[in-house]
């Protein structure tokens, strides 16, 4: 791929909470079309790596660029940049408080991407492509966890984002709601999203991610395609995590 096709940059990144490095010299980039699912053992930076992505949270040395922008440079406005990368979190972080329609429709208003009547239409249309256009005037506590969810992502897409982050989108929710959520996922993916997923559905993984990213004690410890990373694995590592995880 052309440098033009890359949307997010990192370049030597290290991550510390006091004492403790969770990243250390973290190198990698976004492209276009991509699907990155990141896996690795609980604990191992992987929530904290792709909250550095769009500096929820702050990296404390390196650089990491949005569309050639370097977010950790002071004169930039990482608020206006944020709009270019939405986020998907584990606990839907729903607004108990507004309605469906009010949880998709306050950010494209409040930063003026769209007027009320544009952000109210995108928002019936958004509905309807998860089946939920019934439920615009409910609030999330009416909700299954699928269906908060599956509302937490169309409201990121609300802000027409280059690309979409997920931190363990599916680990909150019952199993039998994980399937309707990795669904939207995939169709999400079919139409061309670029998605960097943190998860621990090795099936996602495997079937919809062009590239997976193993992470484990403060780095990237292999990287590769689906095939290279669960059928050919390199580090005894990451042998192992697989072994555990299938077994």
């Amino acid at each position: 791929m052309s440098d033009k096709d890359c949307i997010i940059k990192v370049e030597d990144m290290t991550k510390s909470y006091g004492d403790n490095v969770v990243l250390e010299h973290i190198n990698t980039e976004v492209h276009k079309g991509d699907i990155i699912a990141i896996i690795g053992p609980s604990g191992c930076g992987k929530s904290t790596f792709i909250r550095t992505l769009n500096m929820l949270e702050i990296p404390d040395s390196g650089a990491v660029y949005i569309d050639d922008v370097n977010l950790m440079d002071k004169k930039v406005d990482v608020n206006k940049m944020r709009q270019k990368v939405g986020m998907v979190f584990q606990h839907f972080n729903l607004f108990p408080n507004l309605t469906i329609r009010e949880n998709i429709t306050l950010a494209p208003v409040k930063t003026k991407l769209m007027s009320r009547e544009e952000a109210d239409e995108a928002a019936e249309k958004l509905l309807d492509r998860v089946g939920m256009s019934d439920k615009a005037d409910a609030y999330p506590d009416t909700l299954s966890g699928g269906q908060k969810q599956r509302i937490a992502i169309i409201r990121a897409l609300a802000m027409n984002p280059e690309v979409l982050l997920f931190d363990e989108p599916t680990s909150a929710l019952d199993p039998e709601m994980v399937g309707e959520v990795l669904e939207l996922m995939k169709k999400l993916a079919c139409d061309g999203m670029t998605m960097v997923v943190v998860t621990h559905e090795m099936g996602f993984a495997k079937e919809v991610a062009n590239r997976v990213m193993f992470l484990d004690e403060k780095g990237i410890k292999e990287e590769g395609s689906p095939e290279e990373i669960f059928s050919s694995p390199k580090s005894p590592r990451l042998q192992s995590f697989l072994a555990r995880v299938n077994s």
